[in-house]
C-alpha cells in the first residue's frame, strides 16, 4: 500500500494527541522536529532488522588501490549501504581466535570500503537505504511512526507517559513484521561456537 513520508509523520504526531503538519516545511514546532530527525530515525530502523524490502545484492568491482597489508584487495561499499550482511557468500561463523593466531575472517568493512582476500568481482548482500515511502513495507511505516512518537514525546508533550506508550506500540509492531517474515527470518542453521567445536576435537 503506498504510503508518504508526511503520512509517517502524521502517524506519529496522532499518536502523541498532537496537531497534523502538511509538510516538513511548516512553521510549527512538529514540523520542526520532524524534518530534523526523520532521516536519521528512518535510517536507524532499516539498519536495526533486516526488513526483506530493504535487501539488495551487488557485484563489486576491486578498487585500484590495495591495503597497506593483510589483504590482497579492497571494494568499495556501494552509497545506500546502511549494513552489510555478507559477502562471497561467507556468513561470519565462530571466531577461533583462541585456537590459532592465523587471519580467519574472509573480509572486514573499514569506513566505506570491504577489505578481503576474496576474488572479484565480490558479491555481497545488504540493506540499503531506502528513502521511497512507496517501497516501504506497512508494518515498517508503522514501526516508523512508533518511533518518532518516541523520539517526540518528551519535546511535544512533556509526557513520559505518551513515550511509554509509543514503546509499546512499537515492540508490538515488530513482533508484528517478525511473525509476518516483513523482517528477514534467521538462518535455519548456527555458526558452532568454540565450546561446541572443542567437543569435537
Amino acid at each position: 500500500m503506498a504510503t508518504s513520508d508526511i503520512a509517517i509523520a502524521n502517524r506519529a504526531l496522532t499518536k502523541l494527541g498532537v496537531a497534523r503538519i502538511i509538510s516538513f516545511g511548516d512553521n510549527n514546532e512538529q514540523a520542526r522536529a520532524l524534518q530534523s530527525m526523520y532521516t536519521i530515525v528512518r535510517d536507524s530502523e532499516l539498519r536495526a532488522y533486516t526488513w526483506n524490502f530493504s535487501i539488495r545484492r551487488a557485484s563489486l568491482a576491486a578498487l585500484v588501490d590495495v591495503p597497506e597489508f593483510d589483504w590482497a584487495r579492497q571494494f568499495q561499499l556501494p552509497a545506500d549501504c546502511l549494513r552489510l550482511l555478507w559477502a562471497g557468500n561467507f556468513y561470519p561463523g565462530p571466531n577461533l581466535s583462541d585456537f590459532t593466531n592465523s587471519q580467519w575472517k574472509e573480509y572486514e568493512i573499514e569506513g566505506r570500503s570491504i577489505m578481503s582476500n576474496l576474488p572479484a568481482p565480490l558479491r555481497i548482500r545488504y540493506v540499503a537505504q531506502i528513502t521511497d515511502p512507496t517501497f516501504f513495507d506497512p508494518l515498517f511505516g508503522e514501526a516508523l511512526a512508533c518511533k518518532l512518537a518516541i523520539e517526540l514525546a518528551e519535546s511535544l508533550t512533556s509526557s513520559s507517559t505518551n513515550r511509554q506508550l509509543a514503546w509499546n506500540e512499537y515492540k508490538q509492531a515488530i513482533i508484528k513484521a517478525l511473525r509476518s517474515d516483513a523482517i528477514e527470518s534467521p538462518a535455519d542453521t548456527i555458526a558452532d561456537d568454540t565450546w561446541m567445536l572443542s567437543r569435537n576435537l
